[in-house]
């Protein structure tokens, strides 16, 4: 008989082979830097969330403690215009001036107690506001509030006492130091799904304005729009809408200034769904 020899090995399993065995390796280590990764960023967005929740909190007693400031000037100014009235027996003109006033005092108290108001009710405010300063001053400027035909401005909601440190603005920096009597216009439209919302005024300029203010030993200086302007910010990064404030921008026509112009955009939406986008971009994830 004769004999064969079939030389043969046999081979491990492909899961027991050295480079299947370093892919696992590989695999593992790339799986814990991921995991690694993962766990830092939710750290830090852990701590972004908590820092723009202090912020908002610091900011919105900023904004309360700058509406009590501007609450104890406003009603001591407010008073004595009242007394004027009195001591010129117009009784007319002091009626009109106080049922105004106690008008304004509530509307500003509704504000304090809430981050966001209705479009409708912010923009009555500022006409209440406005028409006790035009009353005061008298002859020293006028004022319009322009709101776009077919604009529901009691569905859209704004950040509460948000436009009137820019109405102080162009009044006290812009319209008062001049000569002449001055104008203000509010201008409300929509445009692409935002609205539009314009503060103009044919005041001195920024230019002027800051160099008077630079002049005056007791200058007023107010902290509204830069608090406002911070306001926006984290409004913006919150819910990723868009929220913008373009100025105060100094108008020029022919090397001549022409006042000064203020635009701000706010994201047409119901504040349900603005807070919906909040919650949804700022959500942590569990462990």
């Amino acid at each position: 008989v004769e004999v064969v020899e079939l030389p043969f090995s046999i081979l491990p399993p492909f899961y027991l082979t050295w480079w299947f065995i370093l892919l696992e390796v590989l695999a593992l280590a790339g799986l814990i830097y991921l995991i690694w990764r993962w766990r830092l960023q939710v750290k830090a967005r852990k701590e972004e969330n908590r820092d723009l929740s202090l912020r908002t909190r610091m900011f919105a007693l900023e904004q309360q403690s700058l509406n009590s400031s501007m609450n104890r000037h406003f009603i001591f100014n407010a008073l004595n215009s009242i007394q004027y009235y009195i001591n010129r027996e117009d009784k007319r003109a002091a009626n009109k001036y106080l049922s105004s006033f106690a008008k304004l005092i509530r509307k500003n108290l509704d504000s304090t107690s809430s981050t966001w108001v209705s479009l409708k009710d912010e923009l009555e405010r500022l006409d209440l506001y406005l028409g006790l300063e035009h009353m005061r001053f008298r002859d020293r400027f006028d004022y319009n509030i322009e709101v776009q035909n077919g604009l529901n401005a009691g569905s859209v909601q704004i950040p509460a006492m948000m436009l009137q440190p820019f109405l102080e603005n162009s009044i006290w920096h812009g319209i008062l130091p001049k000569e002449e009597r001055g104008h203000l216009l509010v201008s409300v439209k929509e445009e692409s799904g935002l609205v539009h919302i314009t503060i103009k005024d044919d005041g001195i300029g920024v230019e002027k304005s800051l160099e008077v203010k630079r002049a005056s030993v007791n200058g007023h200086t107010s902290r509204g729009v830069e608090i406002t302007n911070d306001r926006i910010q984290l409004y913006k990064k919150m819910t990723s809408a868009q929220f913008e404030i373009k100025g105060p921008v100094q108008i020029e026509e022919d090397g001549q200034v022409k006042g000064t112009v203020v635009e701000i955009y706010i994201p047409l939406m119901p504040l349900s769904e603005l807070k919906e986008m909040s919650d949804k971009k700022f959500e942590i994830p569990l462990l």
